[in-house]
């Protein structure tokens, strides 16, 4: 389990994969949770492949399984955007081809 402390410097402890890192951060304490949490799910998740593996592998690791989920979910957002984009550019076409349409019709 992950755990968090805040002391009066607001610096936020948090406990990864055993080790404790205290953070200087100006998100709130939940995103911060969050974050260390990941990281640490991450790596357990890693570990229980081979249990003896050092912690400097673990974390080269599940920094490189962070990586790869980042790049992938970059990827779908630009398909997202544009898909978004041409179906701005389609219903554009549309609206200007009925507006035209419309003044013709009032003249």
């Amino acid at each position: 389990m992950l755990d968090i402390m805040i002391d009066p410097k607001n610096t936020y402890k948090v406990n990864i994969f055993g080790t404790e890192y205290p953070l200087k951060v100006s998100a709130n304490v939940e995103y911060v949770k969050s974050v260390a949490d990941y990281v640490d799910s991450k790596m357990k998740e890693i570990q229980q492949g081979k249990p003896n593996r050092p912690l400097h592998q673990v974390a080269i690791l599940a920094a490189l399984n962070i990586t790869d989920e980042l790049f992938r979910q970059r990827g779908l957002d630009q398909q997202s955007v544009k898909h978004i984009q041409d179906q701005i550019e389609r219903l554009t076409r549309k609206i200007k081809s009925n507006l035209q349409i419309i003044a013709e019709d009032q003249i």
